[in-house]
């Protein structure tokens, strides 16, 4: 039987039509940039007509048909279609009308062009699509294609420069309801127990943005002068869904409104709809007509903290601007995935400032962008702003905190040396001349040359082109106390050798009231820049580098003026300036320059005074990372200081939204009995109450907190939990993450096997809890053997996760383990495997082992100085 098996398999592939094809030996699996090259000479005028039959079992597989309409402008020899099935997936396939034979190789379905005529072609296949980008659920499903995802599901041609029109039906389970990229055309009944929906022709969108969302959702619809949004959602809580419809659908509209305004372009796409999912593994994606947001960012209670609610309007600004830079407008290939998603968050945070007009938005800037930027830049893993991608398979890896963060930094920057008016007429004059179609950041810059009046080329060569960031070094000078100035010198990364061009401000505060001096350094080369200030009083006057925040790199200072910045703190009235000498500490602090011990004194102190709450988030943030990494664990009294000043802030506040954010902090520095004491008695006050200040999900993170540190009663501990989970999505979400802090390591043992089984691993979200709880820092010890295993699967990971689980899977993984047996397992997988690794896998590696790697190193050297 096994013999006549094999046989049937090798014959399989002749039974079902395919055909040897000579010249396919170039091909790669998934999509090759040359691939890609060759397909946009060769095909146009594309569009898809696509059926898929969702049965309501999610063991059941999904059923497609489709036609692919195409016309040649070259014939290369051979049409090549993109599809990760196999020869049991493709039912059958026709060119124009006729059954012809194929090649199926690497990923790909590959066809003789003598099939094929200069107009009018067609390819209709039957197939059984693939499940991996349909985040299947027992009564909801939600596709997500991007970046080179359609693929996985049915046969087309996965490149963003070849845009399509689609035309959309699908079979569902009735009571289902269904939005896509356009409007719903027809409904019909075809059985008691389906339902046939079809929907319009869309625009001209790239195969990562088609789009649809099916299962049984509850629905919202509000028409705002004239435009009207629909929102799916399955949130069960009315109160938290009647405090945050509103806001929603205003802030859409906004958003909506300010992109036409500041474009000259209205809307681009025939609708704006909304599915809002329970635990989606993104923020948000800008799926034109049907744009995906998280619901844990969205509905928001009403003791909700002013970050969450900064979030919640920079997430839908953010996507809402992408419909115009990415939909509109869009990458020819993934190597510019950041160019969409620079401008989205640029223009997100204007949109932002004028909903929240008494924020202050240079602070948010500052807090939103640096940190981040700063957390990837300075490590060994740092990359360039545009990267080089020679194949979509690996696109995933380019998204992180460089694209989000760094990169806003960087076109803030632009805009403030070009001007904003010029800034703004270069970006119409794109969006008008790349309307419906593909740019390059090239198309761009060519752009902005015209408009500028210093060469953005030249600019773009550091800022964008290059790796690292530039670090600042500055000298004080006194002229017997009447003037003082600053030499200040600017040192290239060590990876690149071109100055960066930018604006940098310094303060001083002579009597708590601020005087600030501008320079611009990096024109024409230079490095050296002097600023200069009047009537100086002497040394001991407080002197801030880089106060505005907006400056971007390393500001290398000693640790006397370290510890001279950390006592002119409490002298600083503008928020910007603690956020900024914040950051500059930490990143000393990081470089070894400022001991972890008087970062976390100035912290606790300043966590008790501080009243500003997004100051108090990056506070808290940074409380939590110093005392993790950079404070040994038997040093007691500054971990009971640490916790003493939460209390105390928490206790002195009375202001529920600042209160969360202690107890989230608390609950994962907590060491003392005491303290675990007191988090125990306010969480079993919540749970249990059907009014709740503190939200579902912060309860259920804060009882596996207590689970970690009170084994005996953990099984008591998740049974009330368990009780006060109202919401069934928040339910298998708990379900799922409390196996990890079972009190029995070989339970755990049994959940961390299971996560490196690529079928237990579809809820990222919550594998990455899961995982984090595993590797929680009370459990160090038990959990070593997870790094080897957990670090050998990377690869994997990266081919079978979403854009972002690379990088989540490393850094929960790496969560607890801060100890030097760590340290020798994380860098022996590097020195074994780093040459057969990816370079941008490789490069995650590198971001997610620094802190690891900084602790190490300024800990010994700790030790042996004393």
């Amino acid at each position: 039987m096994r013999v006549k098996s094999a046989l049937l398999l090798l014959l399989m592939p002749m039974l079902f039509g395919c055909d040897k094809i000579v010249n396919n030996a170039d091909l790669q699996a998934g999509v090759s940039h040359q691939l890609v090259q060759e397909r946009e000479k060769s095909i146009c005028n594309l569009s898809y007509s696509i059926r898929f039959s969702i049965p309501e079992a999610v063991s059941e597989p999904v059923q497609g048909r489709e036609t692919i309409s195409f016309d040649f402008k070259d014939d290369v020899g051979r049409v090549v279609l993109d599809f990760t099935g196999n020869f049991t997936s493709i039912k059958s396939v026709e060119c124009n009308g006729k059954s012809v034979k194929y090649e199926l190789a690497k990923e790909h379905i590959v066809f003789r062009s003598k099939y094929f005529q200069k107009k009018g072609n067609t390819v209709a296949i039957e197939f059984v699509a693939g499940d991996k980008a349909l985040n299947r659920k027992d009564d909801f499903m939600y596709t997500l294609f991007v970046p080179d995802r359609a693929r996985t599901v049915f046969p087309c041609f996965d490149q963003p420069d070849l845009k399509a029109r689609f035309e959309l039906e699908l079979e569902v389970p009735r009571g289902w309801t269904a939005i896509s990229n356009t409007r719903i055309a027809d409904s019909a009944a075809i059985s008691n127990t389906r339902t046939s929906l079809r929907f319009e022709r869309s625009d001209l969108i790239s195969t990562y943005l088609f789009s649809f969302t099916a299962g049984r959702f509850f629905k919202a619809s509000k028409e705002i002068n004239g435009k009207k949004y629909n929102i799916l959602y399955r949130e069960t809580d009315e109160d938290k869904v009647a405090q945050s419809l509103d806001s929603i659908f205003y802030m859409v509209d906004y958003s909506v409104r300010w992109m036409e305004r500041y474009t000259g372009i209205l809307y681009p796409f025939s609708k704006y709809d909304l599915a809002i999912i329970p635990y989606f593994q993104f923020s948000g994606m800008e799926h034109p007509g049907s744009v995906y947001f998280t619901d844990s960012k969205m509905w928001l209670g009403e003791n909700a903290t002013m970050p969450e609610k900064l979030a919640r309007a920079e997430l839908i600004a953010h996507e809402t601007a992408h419909l115009w830079f990415g939909d509109l407008v869009t990458m020819k290939w993934f190597d510019d995935v950041w160019m969409k998603e620079v401008f989205a968050g640029f223009f997100a945070d204007k949109i932002v400032k004028e909903l929240f007009p008494a924020v202050n938005s240079d602070l948010q800037f500052v807090i939103a962008h640096t940190p981040k930027a700063y957390s990837e830049d300075r490590t060994k893993g740092t990359n360039p702003i545009r990267q080089k991608l020679d194949n979509l398979n690996l696109a995933g890896t380019m998204y992180g905190n460089i694209i989000y963060h760094k990169a806003p930094i960087a076109i803030r920057s632009l805009e403030n040396l070009m001007g904003q008016h010029a800034f703004q007429n270069a970006l119409r004059e794109y969006l008008k001349t790349y309307t419906l179609g593909n740019a390059d950041w090239n198309d761009l810059v060519k752009i902005f040359d015209k408009h500028a009046k210093f060469s953005v080329t030249s600019w773009s060569k550091s800022w964008i082109e290059s790796a690292g960031m530039p670090t600042y070094a500055y000298d004080e000078l006194h002229n017997d106390g009447a003037d003082c100035g600053i030499i200040l010198r600017q040192k290239s990364p060590s990876i690149s050798k071109i100055p960066f061009l930018q604006l940098i401000e310094f303060s001083r505060i002579p009597k708590g009231r601020a005087v600030a001096q501008t320079v611009l350094i990096g024109k024409e080369g230079d490095r050296d820049q002097m600023l200069k200030f009047r009537g100086c009083k002497g040394t001991d006057e407080c002197l801030i580098p880089n106060s505005s925040g907006l400056a971007y790199g390393n500001f290398e200072m000693d640790s006397a003026r370290c510890a001279s910045i950390a006592r002119c703190y409490p002298k600083m009235d503008n928020p910007v300036h603690r956020a900024s000498c914040l950051i500059t500490l930490h990143e000393n602090m990081l470089n070894g320059n400022f001991d972890g011990r008087s970062m976390l004194s100035l912290l606790s102190q300043a966590v008790v005074k501080e009243k500003n709450e997004q100051l108090v988030s990056l506070i808290l943030d940074y409380l939590f990372t110093s005392q993790l990494y950079f404070v040994p664990k038997d040093d007691i009294r500054t971990r009971v200081m640490v916790e003493n000043s939460l209390w105390k802030a928490y206790s002195t506040s009375g202001d529920k939204k600042l209160q969360i954010q202690y107890l989230r902090t608390i609950s994962k520095l907590m060491n003392s009995e005491e303290s675990v004491k007191k988090m125990l008695q306010i969480w079993k006050g919540e749970v249990v109450k059907d009014k709740r200040w503190i939200s579902e999900v912060d309860l259920q993170n804060i009882a596996f907190e207590l689970c970690v540190r009170m084994p005996d009663d953990a099984s008591a501990i998740l049974s009330l939990a368990r009780r006060g989970v109202k919401s069934t999505d928040n339910l298998r979400r708990f379900d799922f993450v409390s196996k990890a802090v079972s009190p029995e390591k070989i339970i755990r043992d049994k959940v961390f096997e299971s996560l490196l089984h690529v079928d237990n691993r579809k809820q990222e979200a919550w594998v990455a809890d899961a995982l984090k709880l595993l590797n929680h820092p009370l459990r160090n010890d038990d959990s070593k053997e997870y790094l080897a295993k957990g670090l050998m699967i990377l690869p994997e990971i990266q081919q079978t996760g979403d854009i972002f689980f690379p990088k989540s899977w490393i850094t929960s993984l790496l969560y607890g383990h801060t100890s030097m047996d760590d340290y020798s397992i994380v860098n022996g997988y590097i020195s074994k495997e780093e040459k057969s690794l990816s370079p941008s896998l490789l490069s995650k590696v590198y971001q997610g082992t620094d802190m690891l790697n900084r602790s190490i190193s300024i800990l010994n050297n700790r030790n042996e100085k004393h």
